[in-house]
């Protein structure tokens, strides 16, 4: 066996293990949050991990169908509510990049282009892209954004459920499992749109594909029932291995220097979240969490994979996400220009 294949297998099966000490320990979303704290650990700790872009990519095609399993005609009722959401939302990511630039700056020495990059909520393609461009400090931007995406993806669902948030968008669980006859069509199908999708770079292309097919054939009655949950579990492994593999690299000096940082930025973050998240709750009486969720600073895939888990509105919190990353995709080359002149 060739030695990619082998560290591959490797950290699947530490995955496997963090998932299993997850469920013990009754973690929220234990097969997620498990295997992606323990692969954390054993990278920073110096073990080589890896994963496979593949099983990553169709691991994201299993749970993008499965979040399209929970897009009921309750939750396509409320879309009228989503406009005032988003520009919420906008406002929010505004607060959030002002007010960790400025901390960033101000209390830990970093530059504002370094400070504005590495608390963009998202985009991380274009941003390590903008970094490389010679925008900022690359190393600390890269390390600050994987701290940040482990940090809401491990505290976040831990709050929420020790607050007693949990969502009760449950229907389809009511129709039982999907009939495994259709699921090679619908994998098959979401994995060529999301070839497409990718091409054209589309965000989050392979969790978006199964999410839109998925609910295109329950909203059709082509499909009913959920995903089986073997395959949730095994995508969710495959998926938290893979966010643990981010520390790959990372020496512990960097950890020392940057982690404080990192805690400061997601705590102001998730309060700036949290805080317009009950606002907007209250006016649009829509769930707490679920707002909270789809303001978070996290990544979408894990953010999907967390609300999913949590029987919240999946399309909802998706396309808040999207709509963040696409909205930073466009205006953060904007801004790091002007800055630029303007120095």
């Amino acid at each position: 066996m060739k030695l990619p294949s082998r560290i591959i297998s490797q950290t699947l099966l530490l995955g496997l293990l963090g998932a299993g000490l997850g469920t013990l320990l009754k973690l929220p979303v234990a097969p997620l949050l498990g295997s992606a704290i323990l692969v954390s650990i054993a990278t920073l700790a110096g073990l080589k991990t890896a994963s496979s872009n593949l099983l990553r990519n169709i691991s994201f095609v299993v749970l993008g169908c499965s979040l399209g399993s929970g897009i009921t005609p309750e939750n396509l009722a409320l879309v009228g509510r989503w406009p005032l959401s988003l520009l919420a939302l906008t406002i929010t990511v505004i607060l959030m990049m002002y007010a960790n630039t400025w901390l960033l700056a101000r209390f830990y020495g970093h530059s504002v282009e370094t400070g504005l990059l590495a608390s963009s909520p998202g985009a991380l393609s274009s941003v390590i892209a903008l970094a490389q461009s010679g925008y900022g400090n690359e190393r600390a931007i890269i390390v600050l954004q994987g701290l940040r995406l482990i940090l809401v993806m491990a505290v976040l669902p831990v709050i929420i459920g020790g607050l007693d948030l949990q969502g009760t968008n449950n229907t389809a669980a009511l129709q039982g499992v999907m009939a495994y006859a259709l699921l090679p069509s619908l994998f098959a199908s979401a994995f060529l749109l999301a070839l497409v999708l990718d091409k054209i770079h589309f965000p989050a292309a392979y969790i978006m594909a199964g999410l839109a097919l998925s609910a295109l054939g329950h909203g059709t009655s082509l499909i009913k029932g959920i995903m089986p949950q073997p395959l949730i579990v095994a995508a969710f492994i495959v998926i938290g291995s893979s966010v643990g593999t981010r520390f790959n690299g990372m020496q512990r000096h960097e950890l020392k220097l940057y982690t404080g940082a990192a805690i400061a930025s997601v705590t102001l973050s998730s309060i700036i979240a949290a805080m317009m998240a009950y606002g907007v709750a209250l006016l649009l009486q829509l769930p707490f969490g679920q707002v909270w969720v789809a303001y978070s600073p996290g990544g979408v895939e894990a953010m999907a994979a967390v609300a999913m888990a949590l029987h919240y509105d999946p399309a909802y919190v998706a396309i808040h996400h999207l709509s963040r990353i696409v909205g930073l995709v466009l205006t953060l080359p904007w801004i790091m220009t002007w800055l630029k002149r303007s120095s």
